[in-house]
């Protein structure tokens, strides 16, 4: 059962003063409001008409675990979905956070004033329709507000708390907008902007009253830029993060860059992140991970000099077996090359090994050089591990990811299956001895190679995977603006035969289907019809349905449920592993 957990710094010792899963809500994080007060998320699932839906509830609690209490109550008949939306935690109010709720059902929310002892709530703001999303200066005055109907998106500002709203753009929401928000700036009215430089995003500091006076703060000359970095408890900008394939920073405080590498002179194997801080920035809290490493918590001591460890994830995982991922740049269709990664299993060459194929989910997302509990299951079982970056992956900038756009089974197919290629052509896989296995949009990858290539791969897995493009918009209607971002992302044309299901008569090897019922994204309809379709195909299959599991199956007890299907699925159709 998980539990949070206070770790006292000077004498070592840990009280846990609450549970991590009440009544279906798993806790997701907790933060200090005062040195006595805690606000912690707690996040669940419902259900409308037998569909699954994410729900949040935010929890005040003191630190030695009396006074708790769930800060939104139930108002006019209607909860909330998401109780947790803080846009300011008003770090000189010791009583109160700003937070935005939807406590009426129609989707735009109100901001409200809420203290965080007895829940009492001040309204600051009224709702104002399509504005989905709100956003505070570092005043704590609300001046900025996104929202959307259908395909049109706005942004509306003003210029002070008792200034009147204006419209700052209107645009097609799923066109490629000038610029968008990430935060206010250094000045009070600057906004820290995304925009594109050179066909890659960079960060920007944009003139609220004029759009067209940009300061171009940081761009990287080969990738996305994907955030700014504030130094901890303030809103100072310390540098920006990016990605290569390698997470990197690029400091402009040399006070940060110094901290940075004295912590590197510590820990010079593992990526390095501040986490957070004591109130007077003494003492920073560091997260430190790698590739075989999923990750220990240090205290670093500005005063003392010192770096303790404080607490590791995964504490029970032996990490001398685990495998490193290297990177690769794979010949693609058109002459692109594919970045992406290549895990071998811990002492064996890279010659001739059974060997998986995983492509990543979103589909625009991207998979990332660190520790992964799927790709280390994989390669501990002995076979080679690919993921590559397809084109419409995110963070190389926007021709790559234009170029995947609407592609689900055309582009991003031809890329998986040029790297399943090139892994057999490089010898590093045994041709017949590949597997394709994917997940949410990578599951539906998997489904739709095993139909489109019938001799590149033995065997094919789906977890929480799309079967049905048409049913996938259908099901997406439940959400404010999802049918509509849906079509957005698969388009309109050839979704039957790009639909797995509908061609379940034409894959040739064995299929396991792997579905958790509460699954919000890809709900687990997709597996099972799979399954129907391929039991009158008369085709090999599994179908492995986990109670309760969630799109990610993140639990312990989904996890290995879902792992030891893997396991012996892939055991039986790729044959033992590697030796």
């Amino acid at each position: 059962m998980p539990r949070v957990v206070l770790l006292d710094l000077r004498t070592k010792a840990k009280r846990a003063i609450l549970a991590g899963d009440v009544n279906g809500f798993r806790i997701t994080g907790c933060w200090f409001k005062t040195d006595e007060r805690l606000l912690c998320t707690y996040v669940g699932v419902d259900f409308d008409a037998g569909q699954p839906f994410s729900v949040s509830r935010l929890f005040s609690v003191n630190t030695d675990g009396s006074g708790g209490k769930v800060l939104v109550q139930n108002r006019r008949g209607v909860v909330a979905q998401f109780q947790d939306r803080i846009l300011d935690p008003l770090d000189a109010d010791p009583d109160h956070v700003l937070m935005q709720i939807d406590d009426d059902g129609d989707i735009f929310p109100t901001v409200y004033k809420v203290n965080v002892r007895t829940g009492a709530m001040r309204v600051v703001l009224r709702q104002r329709g399509p504005i989905t999303s709100w956003l505070a200066d570092r005043d704590g005055i609300v001046r900025f507000g996104f929202g959307y109907r259908e395909r049109k998106g706005q942004y509306i500002a003003r210029d002070s708390e008792q200034s009147e709203w204006r419209t700052l753009s209107k645009f097609d929401l799923f066109d490629r907008m000038d610029w968008q928000v990430l935060g206010f700036g250094s000045t009070p009215n600057a906004l820290l902007v995304s925009a594109s430089h050179n066909g890659r995003d960079a960060i920007w500091e944009m003139d609220l009253s004029d759009q067209n006076e940009r300061q171009l703060l940081y761009a990287h000359p080969e990738v996305d830029v994907d955030s700014v970095l504030t130094a901890p408890r303030s809103e100072r900008i310390v540098g920006f993060a990016f990605e290569t394939d390698r997470p990197g920073v690029h400091w402009i405080d040399p006070i940060s860059a110094g901290i940075d590498q004295a912590i590197k002179a510590v820990l010079p194997d593992t990526q390095n992140r501040v986490l957070g801080g004591s109130r007077d920035s003494s003492r920073l809290l560091v997260f430190a991970f790698s590739d075989v490493d999923p990750g220990s918590y240090h205290l670093l001591d500005l005063d003392a000099r010192t770096l303790d460890r404080v607490g590791r994830r995964n504490s029970q995982l032996p990490t001398d077996g685990l495998a490193t991922m290297q990177s690769v740049a794979i010949p693609g269709p058109d002459g692109v090359r594919i970045p992406g990664y290549l895990t071998i299993p811990r002492g064996l060459e890279p010659r001739g090994l059974p060997a998986i194929v995983l492509p990543h989910g979103g589909p625009y997302s991207r998979d990332s050089w660190g520790y992964d509990r799927l790709v280390q299951l994989l390669a501990n079982s002995g076979y080679a591990v690919l993921q590559p970056n397809f084109r419409g992956s995110t963070g190389y900038g926007q021709t790559w990811l234009d170029a995947g756009y609407q592609g689900w089974g055309t582009v991003m197919h031809d890329d998986i299956s040029s790297s399943a290629r090139w892994l057999i052509e490089q010898g590093i896989a045994d041709a017949s001895r590949l597997c394709i296995v994917g997940w949410s949009y990578g599951g539906y990858a998997a489904l739709i190679g095993a139909i489109k290539e019938p001799r590149l791969y033995r065997c094919a897995v789906s977890i929480a995977g799309v079967s049905d493009m048409m049913d996938l918009q259908a099901d997406n209607s439940r959400f404010y603006g999802g049918r509509v971002a849906t079509v957005a992302s698969t388009g309109t044309e050839d979704l039957k035969i790009n639909s797995p299901r509908r061609r379940a008569a034409e894959i040739m090897v064995p299929v396991l289907l792997v579905h958790g019922t509460a699954d919000q994204q890809v709900v687990d309809d997709h597996s099972r019809v799979m399954a129907r379709a391929l039991s009158r195909e008369g085709k090999t299959h599994e179908l492995v349905i986990i109670k309760d599991g969630s799109h990610s199956l993140e639990r312990e007890e989904w996890a290995v449920q879902l792992y030891a299907s893997l396991r012996n699925f892939l055991a039986r159709h790729l044959g033992p592993p590697a030796e």
